[in-house]
């Protein structure tokens, strides 16, 4: 039986803070398979085959850097979970996605990934012009779009993201830069969802919310959508491999503690990274349930 799939709490304190917030992670715990993942695996089946061309890309430049991937994700999944996952001769067998998956199969490594991770995965490599996005399986974005970032530096993937330029460019590229090879960090992100879809390239956040929402049912109407990203860089290429795991849980999940920390913090969120996060659309009756 898979272990039960994990909720990484988002916050660390009462009060909102921009900052990267990144973590040691567990070598044995990367792309760990759990309970949540064959649900979230069907659902990116289904859009890796309706809208392909909407979650999947990969640049020619990068084909290497994707091999290369394939390979340590494999090793990986057959060293720390056999019980799980199986080389196979051509492939490898994920009992957790219920089918054997080949390479010659799949159009590229990372389309074959996005069939036996639940997690999201961005591929970046450093250019001239700073670490570029080269390619992705995302079946999951919240509010972004992959064909839209493909190519483009940090600073242009983040340049709606309040304070990054002022902020977070420096320490990111930094980082970026001196991560090690066989290290991996991690942090969390949040947003408040009204729609549990986790196909979202849209901007539903940015518009009007739904009425029929209000303190008495917005527990089991609004989510806390909190992404588990890591960072890791692959020895032989020098590619980032950016991962994002999501998951959802309705407020009325939440135990107390949780929802007086999560009203605290969104109490604190400043007006500009609000509405950003589209909190104008949710927040006021987020919170008339989580303080009511």
């Amino acid at each position: 039986m898979l272990p039960p799939e994990p909720y990484p709490w988002p916050f660390d304190g009462d009060t909102y803070r921009m900052g990267m917030g990144l973590r040691t992670q567990d070598p044995a715990q990367w792309l760990a398979p759990d309970a949540g993942c064959p649900v979230q695996l069907a659902e990116r089946a289904r859009l890796l085959r309706e809208r392909k061309w909407d979650v999947l890309a990969l640049m020619p430049e990068a084909r290497a850097a994707a091999a290369e991937l394939l390979e340590l994700v494999i090793a990986h999944l057959t060293g720390r979970f056999p019980d799980w996952f199986s080389a196979v001769e051509g492939g490898i067998d994920s009992r957790v996605a219920g089918m054997v998956l080949k390479p010659a199969d799949f159009d590229h490594p990372l389309h074959l990934l996005g069939h036996l991770l639940p997690d999201d995965l961005c591929l970046l490599s450093k250019t001239p012009g700073g670490w570029r996005l080269m390619g992705g399986a995302v079946c999951f974005p919240s509010h972004w779009f992959l064909p839209h970032m493909l190519g483009k530096p940090l600073p242009g993937i983040h340049r709606r993201v309040p304070g990054y330029d002022a902020s977070l460019a420096t320490p990111v590229d930094r980082f970026f830069d001196t991560l090690a090879p066989g290290r991996t960090a991690w942090r969390a992100n949040w947003t408040l969802a009204d729609d549990p879809t986790l196909f979202q390239p849209g901007t539903q956040a940015h518009s009007p919310p739904d009425a029929d929402i209000d303190a008495d049912n917005a527990g089991d109407r609004l989510y806390l959508r909190v992404e588990r990203q890591t960072l890791s860089k692959l020895p032989g290429s020098g590619a980032v491999l950016f991962t994002i795991r999501t998951h959802l849980r309705p407020l009325s999940a939440l135990d107390g503690e949780q929802r007086r920390q999560f009203a605290s913090v969104l109490r604190s969120v400043p007006e500009d990274v609000a509405s950003y996060k589209g909190l104008r659309r949710t927040g006021a009756v987020a919170l008339g349930y989580l303080e009511g």
